[in-house]
């Protein structure tokens, strides 16, 4: 990853450290390599398809992580389960999977995001959800799609059917997938039939704004399990209106390619493509070893958002050179590398010539490198105190009292 695309995952993750400590959320790291257990219990069959597995010297099964929600519930339980409750943690950091070489999915690549433990509160849910919106305001997408579910609602309906625990794993991923194939043949494989699938698809079908509730109240009025997952989701989203947050679908048909989800699910898309999603998972902590305790999150795909930044045209701030100090002659660049010393050290992003270019050149060279001015140092104009100053952007040309340089680079916008 070079240029832009770097420049703009480095941007994406400077103003998501900002919100995450906006929030109240501390950063914690985890290893890359994990134990395969981890992520045979419920991250799903094609995630573990995926993996880069591997046995080390001592014969322990091992991974590249997927992704990072299971490695952060580990290093929960391992050490911060005393913590007053809630645990807010945020994190960076390289997953892996042995993706089929496509379109947005990457082999590696680059994710973030945050874990909520020990609020079962709907305020909890909806705090993710309004982190998650505001970086997307704050990186100034246009055109994103925040789309709503509750993944208990499918989950109750398909008990109500008689498919109880992990049977029902493969019907949701295969409602993730959106392949209708796929859909009927884990339908016909669970023996889903009559009312139960009418039930189900009306289910998955509703989509668009709050009304939405209401028809997802009248399919389920018989099972009280889903009419309070709609409860609760309403409640979700009055608190989401208090944080102002407005704008969202309300889809029913999300169901995540993760297994641990429990509750609230949600996502984000840009163009078509998702950026971002996550919901809660209250049985998790219990799976991996820890104390139950209930959990909600979100993760992000930070290539994947540099790629819509930059395909919208989305202007990333670079923090390009400042200066390039260049001598007029040989003799000056001990000079020039004790002007440079002295602005680095004054907080400015200054290059110097160390190819031993002829003036023109290295001037160019100051150009190519989009540098905002340029110094040249001359033997003449030193005895007086001074430098010459250039502006790279007008051309304009001047001397400038030496010691008056740091002012006059910091006064360049």
């Amino acid at each position: 990853m070079i240029g832009e695309e770097l420049t703009s995952v480095r941007h994406i993750s400077r103003v998501m450290a900002d919100v995450f400590r906006r929030y109240g959320y501390e950063e914690v790291e985890t290893p890359a390599f994990e134990h395969l257990e981890l992520f045979e219990k419920k991250s799903g069959a094609a995630i573990v398809k995926q993996l880069y597995s591997f046995r080390d010297r001592a014969g322990r099964k091992l991974v590249l992580r997927p992704e990072l929600t299971a490695p952060v519930v580990r290093l929960y339980t391992e050490k911060l389960r005393s913590a007053p409750k809630p645990v807010k943690l945020c994190y960076f950091g390289h997953c892996f999977r042995h993706e089929e070489p496509q379109a947005q999915r990457w082999r590696q690549f680059f994710q973030s995001g945050v874990e909520l433990i020990g609020s079962a509160r709907a305020e909890a849910d909806a705090e993710v959800v309004a982190l998650a919106d505001d970086i997307m305001r704050e990186l100034g997408l246009s055109g994103y799609e925040l789309r709503i579910g509750h993944i208990r609602l499918l989950r109750e309906v398909l008990a109500h059917a008689g498919v109880e625990g992990d049977a029902q794993d493969p019907i949701l991923r295969a409602i993730d997938s959106h392949d209708e194939g796929r859909i009927r043949e884990e339908l016909d494989r669970a023996g889903i039939r009559g009312k139960d699938e009418k039930m189900l698809r009306a289910l998955v079908a509703l989509r668009g704004g709050e009304p939405v509730l209401g028809q997802a109240e009248k399919l389920v009025a018989n099972l009280p399990g889903a009419k309070e997952a709609v409860k609760n989701l309403r409640e979700i989203l009055k608190h989401l209106r208090s944080l102002g947050i407005k704008e969202f679908i309300v889809d029913l048909g999300i169901a995540r390619g993760l297994e641990y989800y429990t509750g609230l699910v949600f996502e984000l898309y840009v163009d078509g493509a998702q950026i971002a999603g996550g919901g809660r998972y209250d049985e998790l902590i219990g799976l991996l070893g820890g104390e139950p305790c209930p959990a909600v999150g979100v993760a992000f795909g930070i290539d994947r958002i540099a790629r819509a930044l930059l395909k919208q045209g989305v202007r990333v701030p670079r923090e390009g050179l400042d200066c390039v100090v260049l001598p007029a002659s040989e003799e000056m660049l001990r000079e020039c590398l004790k002007i440079a010393g002295e602005l680095r050290r004054a907080g400015l992003n200054i290059d110097v010539d160390l190819m031993g270019r002829r003036l023109g050149k290295a001037i160019a060279y100051a150009g190519a490198r989009e540098a905002k001015s340029v110094v040249i140092v001359g033997a003449k104009d030193l005895k007086m105190g001074k430098v010459t100053f250039r502006n790279m952007r007008t051309g304009e040309q001047e001397l400038v009292a030496r010691k008056e340089l740091e002012n006059r680079l910091k006064s360049i916008t």
